[in-house]
């Protein structure tokens, strides 16, 4: 039986805008949810979030964290900053940012260490590409990016996310099966275990991300090791991503 609470964190990438925002945040008026539900809009539009947010369960998010605590590095924005802006958890090497913006598991090791030692939730993501996949090589992959985004971290006493997405899925509508998710969630496991021990383990969770929508959100959370969802384009659609938190706030009350 799970005893992690389930998380659903929305990625609106560069999407969105006061409209996006007003709407969202209506979808949730009134409701309650038992799993932990999360927005992470553009940095331009986080105070507007929570100024409407102010009252309500949901948590804003950051779809990245500087790996420097402050000085010349026009553009970026620091852990510290993100806190102090109301900001509960922020994503780091989304598999976009890797591809894009060349970033690497060394600085999303930096990254991960900021933002633990800050008070914030580091979701790190994880997964391999379409060619990874029909190499065969996904765990090798996984393994690269564990062993060197967390290997050596102080995990003591600090909470901390994994998000899978298989590269491949994501944006394609090719969503990995219930099954195979569950595979890659159940080596993930594995690896911290062998990165920390069985109690940092047991605790960590892990997100499953790509191609997420309501038709297959409640089969993923059914799995042992998926522990949440990230959900991408289907979160652009307030109603949509209401269903989806719904299915894990049921799963979570059953459980």
């Amino acid at each position: 039986m799970k005893q992690r609470k389930p998380i659903v964190i929305a990625n609106w990438k560069l999407n969105g805008g006061l409209d996006l925002i007003c709407t969202s945040v209506a979808s949730f008026i009134g409701k309650h949810f038992a799993a932990q539900i999360a927005i992470c809009p553009p940095y331009l539009y986080m105070r507007d979030m929570m100024t409407f947010l102010q009252y309500s369960e949901l948590q804003i998010g950051s779809q990245n964290v500087s790996r420097y605590e402050s000085g010349a590095y026009t553009g970026e924005t620091s852990a510290q900053m993100l806190k102090q802006a109301g900001c509960s958890l922020c994503l780091i090497g989304h598999s976009e940012r890797r591809a894009m913006f060349a970033e690497n598991n060394e600085g999303c090791k930096i990254k991960v260490n900021t933002a633990l030692n800050h008070g914030l939730l580091p979701v790190l993501c994880v997964g391999e590409n379409r060619e990874e996949r029909e190499a065969n090589i996904t765990e090798q992959v996984l393994y690269k990016q564990l062993s060197e985004g967390l290997g050596g971290l102080d995990l003591a006493g600090k909470d901390l996310c994994i998000a899978y997405e298989p590269v491949w899925a994501i944006g394609t509508g090719l969503a990995a099966t219930p099954a195979i998710a569950q595979q890659v969630h159940q080596y993930i496991r594995a690896e911290v275990t062998r990165l920390f021990d069985q109690d940092t383990a047991n605790r960590v969770r892990i997100l499953y991300g790509g191609s997420v929508t309501k038709a297959n959100a409640s089969e993923l959370l059914q799995q042992p090791d998926i522990d949440g969802l990230l959900v991408g384009g289907a979160s652009l659609d307030p109603g949509h991503f209401v269903a989806i938190c719904e299915q894990a706030s049921e799963l979570a009350e059953t459980h």
